[in-house]
């Protein structure tokens, strides 16, 4: 381990510790105390925060002349007085420096308690602020793992450990608070939730708690996602709603902590991802074992965790997508024994010439020997092409996956050919030619098979998706109604010509296809996505969402649904079930950059520019050429007045787009605002170049000539405008 990996500061920032830092602050149902500013013996100062179990204020205690927080607890949340009684006097029992205290709790005129006062910020503060300085962390979660061992040995879980859960004093100690959710496990006592109660913060909890079945495994969990969202200034999954969050909990590992940033220490990322594994078992034995492991992390000494290697991360995309790595295997296997032969009949020939080198008598002798080996490699090529005919049929999502796999596998083929070939090997290889983009090539080892009256449905199928890229659609479609002659139930090719109907805009035409797909196969998806995009263009709106609403179904998972169906929610001003559809597309297609452009424009919509901008920063990572994003983003830039910033984005989007007239003028206001009349000027006058009736160019224009003195100039740009924008 580096002795130098930490920062051996330990302060905190004191910019931190602006004001008082609420001890409860999530939204709660409405609760006004009395105009008295009094409740029982306390004095109101002010209130602190509203969360889920009610209202909290500080407060005076004139019996005990001490500031207290006060939290009244509404009636709706605690529906037992005598068990909450219980439980509070569980917890007052409590003494640790790292846990604020409860002192007193009282039933009239309600339900309420008090507890410590801390004048401080919480965790979630500094993860705003993004300068948490690794040593410190360590510090603190060492000091909040001993409170919870404290609890622990009281037979208490917390359940709702979180970063605002989490108060820091002006002289930097922690103090964990908000006992409201913990659950006393000890058999003899009741509990504050019955007993399979799913209580906590969503994105904290542990998959066990979420089952109602919480351990104090439960609460190391929870340390771990503190820590992962303290170290990395984000939450281990995205997703604004619970069931985007849920899927992702249940399908994917949290991303490490060093691929988010590389900064971070390997070491403290084990401990992490330790934390943070599914299976408890897998865990830190109890919060002792991890208070050790921070104090051995701290002095440079081994610790338990392992560190994420690369091997890892192998490991866990095998686990996660076990059917795409089998499916890849199958086809590997087949070519390598495939190549096994070619190589065993290579080197038996050149043996059989070396031979026949050695003697004139023995030349007769090899030539039948290369004749009959080469007779036996044939039949052998013939079943290894049988398998991986088999192979490819069945995983040929692989190949349209990879195209540069299937040019390699192609490559192999023609290697494999020399040394065999066989014509009914034609349909194989035109396929694979035909994933690779070869498609001539592919198209004259499917003519092969024709000519050949092959009865094959499938060669006459795939021979009419060469001629559709080609866009040779009538050729397509005869090849099509060949196949149906040779298959009537083949749906794939009912599909293909719904979807030349549908270049073709004969869109009854095509949906009487797909209905003939749905009467066939009821449970084959693409024919109930691809209709739904036709009952749109045909206006049929309602039949366009239930056939959306029935392909994702069939098919849950399926990024692009909820893509196209969000797209029609946004048409019809839907934004807010739009942005619940662009969601689970990013949720199901995490690399697609488009999902997260449109859900940013919704969020622009919505007047949510934050998160829009991050959207928009996701989209552009994965495509840095995606001009409408910089465009975009520029625009939420200009709004805000970052204007190096939108300076930069119209910078790019001119650059990429140079018939931008748009982006031309926006930049000039950029300009404008920075006072480069000049430079604005000349971007208005790129705009109109490109187009001369752009009214809001001759405007801004106005203002340019009017800002140098330039009056007559701005006089005419002024009347040119209202001209053009009148029209």
């Amino acid at each position: 381990m580096d002795p130098n990996f930490f920062d051996q500061s330990n302060d905190l920032d004191p910019s931190f510790l602006k004001g008082i830092g609420s001890q409860d602050t999530a939204p709660t149902k409405e609760f006004t105390m009395p105009s008295t500013s009094k409740f029982d013996r306390y004095m109101i100062e002010k209130e602190l925060g509203r969360g889920g179990m009610g209202v909290v204020y500080k407060a005076y205690d004139t019996k005990l002349r001490r500031t207290v927080a006060l939290k009244v607890i509404l009636n709706s949340n605690i529906g037992d007085v005598k068990r909450f009684r219980l439980e509070s006097e569980a917890m007052a029992q409590l003494h640790h420096p790292h846990i604020v205290r409860i002192y007193d709790f009282g039933e009239a005129p309600q339900l309420h308690f008090t507890m410590e006062y801390i004048d401080g910020v919480t965790l979630a503060d500094l993860i705003d602020e993004q300068k948490i300085k690794p040593l410190f962390l360590i510090n603190l979660m060492m000091k909040i793992c001993d409170a919870l061992a404290s609890a622990h040995k009281h037979k208490i879980l917390h359940r709702d450990i979180k970063p605002s859960n989490i108060m820091i004093t002006r002289s930097g100690e922690p103090k964990l608070m908000d006992f409201g959710l913990a659950k006393i496990y000890d058999n003899a006592q009741q509990s504050l939730s019955k007993s399979n109660d799913i209580m906590g913060t969503l994105l904290y909890m542990a998959p066990e708690q979420m089952m109602g079945k919480a351990t104090e495994k439960s609460d190391i969990y929870s340390i771990g996602a503190t820590l992962y969202e303290a170290l990395t200034y984000r939450n281990i999954y995205d997703g604004r709603y619970s069931h985007e969050i849920l899927l992702q909990m249940a399908t994917h590992r949290p991303t490490p902590p060093r691929q988010v940033n590389p900064q971070i220490s390997p070491y403290l990322e084990a401990v992490c991802l330790k934390c943070l594994e599914k299976k408890q078992i897998n865990r830190y034995k109890n919060c002792q074992q991890l208070v050790r492991e921070f104090k051995n992390l701290k002095s440079n000494k081994p610790i338990l965790a392992k560190k994420y290697t690369y091997q890892d991360t192998i490991k866990n995309f095998i686990s996660e997508h076990r059917i795409l790595v089998a499916s890849t295997l199958a086809i590997i296997i087949s070519l390598c024994v495939s190549l096994a032969v070619v190589v065993k009949y290579s080197f038996d020939i050149k043996r059989e010439k070396i031979r026949a080198e050695q003697g004139e008598n023995k030349a007769r002798q090899a030539t039948a020997a290369i004749k009959k080996e080469k007779e036996r490699t044939k039949l052998a090529l013939n079943k290894v092409m049988n398998i991986l005919e088999y192979s490819v049929k069945n995983h040929s999502h692989v190949f349209r996956q990879d195209k540069n796999f299937a040019k390699l596998v192609s490559e192999v083929f023609g290697s494999v050919g020399k040394y065999g070939e066989n014509e009914e090997w034609g349909a194989i290889k035109g396929f694979i030619a035909q994933m690779s983009g070869n498609l001539q090539q592919s198209l004259e080892y499917y003519n092969e098979q024709v000519a050949n009256a092959t009865s094959d449905p499938i060669v006459y199928y795939n021979r009419g998706r060469i001629f559709e890229e080609l866009k040779k659609y009538k050729q397509a479609m005869a090849d099509y109604d060949t196949a149906l002659q040779l298959s009537p139930k083949y749906v794939d090719v009912y599909h293909a010509k719904a979807t030349i109907y549908d270049i073709w805009q004969k869109y009854e035409s095509a949906l009487r296809e797909y209905r003939k797909i749905m009467v066939i196969n009821p449970d084959y998806m693409p024919a109930y996505f691809n209709s739904a995009s036709t009952y749109e263009k045909l206006g049929n709106i309602s039949q366009a969402f239930v056939n959306y609403n029935k392909a994702l179904q069939l098919a849950p998972d399926h990024s692009q649904i909820y893509y196209q169906r969000g797209n029609l929610y946004s048409k019809c001003k839907n934004y807010k079930l739009a942005l619940v559809d662009y969601s689970n597309a990013v949720r199901t297609g995490p690399d697609n950059a488009i999902y997260y452009y449109n859900r940013g424009s919704i969020y622009e919509i919505l007047q949510d520019d934050k998160h829009a901008v991050l959207d928009y920063n996701k989209a552009l990572q994965l495509n840095p050429n995606y001009v409408n994003a910089y465009f975009n983003r520029g625009n939420i830039h200009r709004k805000h007045k970052n204007h190096l910033q939108a300076l930069r984005d119209y910078n790019k989007v001119v650059q990429y787009a140079p018939q931008d007239f748009e982006a031309y003028c926006n930049r000039g206001t950029i300009y404008f605002a920075l006072q480069k009349y000049r430079e604005a000027i000349n971007d208005f006058h790129k705009s109109l170049a490109i187009s001369p009736k752009y009214w809001q160019a001759h405007h801004n224009l106005y203002s340019c000539y009017k800002a140098v003195n330039e009056n007559a100039k701005a006089q005419y740009h002024l009347q040119k405008s209202r001209l053009l924008r009148v029209k």
